[in-house]
């Protein structure tokens, strides 16, 4: 199968804004670009990368639970136990939820991509620790009905986009999955991994908040293999999420 690879990034005044992937078929490419071209808000500048992809992974989306808590404190907790759950010792998932509360770039704020650690030690791997990895070249088979199903539970189009990143992310080999956004007036945020499935927390940060980002959970020893599956590899994602 051959497909179009399409990504956008918008930024305003040097800081990102919104990003989005889609594989297409060329036929569909126009509809494509204007839906991205619709999609960031305030901007100033806005870059559209697309590259042909050969070979595409179809796989199953995980699957999805949402819990809601009276606080970022409870809700935290719960984000660890999860990440405990699916295999990350206590003290390495409080290391991770620490990093995105103070900001995981070391310079200080938010990275560009996400966190790679040492599912063992907690240690960071990423080569360039401002920029950390980014996970590209996925989407929805069926894009338009699966978002419609998702609406009509209560979830967003965020829900939509994420669940596509964390389900290649586990493909790849990321063995646990930490996010939240950093946008102030987006408080939910999740765990994901191959046992508890795609699991939304709400709110793991309070209203105002601008640090957030993502930290992949991984084995040190497939580092080279995962950042490869997650920077190269196409991936469509068919059928519905299930509960």
């Amino acid at each position: 199968m051959s497909l179009l690879s399409v990504r956008m990034r918008a930024s305003l005044g040097g800081k990102h804004v919104s990003g989005a992937e889609r594989l297409t078929e060329e036929e569909f490419l126009p509809r494509v670009l204007c839906e991205l071209l619709r999609r960031p808000g305030e901007h100033d500048f806005l870059k559209i990368t697309i590259d042909r992809v050969e070979e595409v992974i179809e796989t199953e989306p995980l699957k999805v639970s949402s819990f809601n808590f009276g606080s970022v404190e409870e809700a935290r907790r719960f984000a660890v136990s999860k990440l405990v759950e699916a295999g990350v010792p206590k003290e390495v998932a409080l290391k991770g939820l620490r990093l995105l509360a103070q900001g995981a770039n070391p310079k200080g704020g938010n990275m560009r991509g996400a966190v790679l650690m040492d599912i063992r030690s907690g240690e960071r791997l990423e080569n360039d620790p401002e920029r950390g990895v980014r996970t590209v070249r996925m989407d929805w088979k069926g894009r338009d009905r699966v978002r419609k199903f998702l609406l009509e539970r209560g979830f967003t189009e965020r829900t939509l986009d994420a669940l596509a990143v964390a389900t290649k992310n586990v493909l790849c080999g990321v063995l646990a999955e930490l996010c939240w956004s950093d946008d102030p007036d987006y408080t939910t945020g999740y765990v994901a991994s191959p046992k508890t499935g795609y699991v939304r927390i709400h709110p793991l940060k309070e209203r105002g908040d601008e640090l957030g980002g993502r930290i992949y959970f991984i084995e040190s020893e497939r580092l080279e293999e995962v950042v490869k599956c997650l920077e190269r590899r196409a991936v469509l994602l068919r059928g519905l999420p299930s509960s």
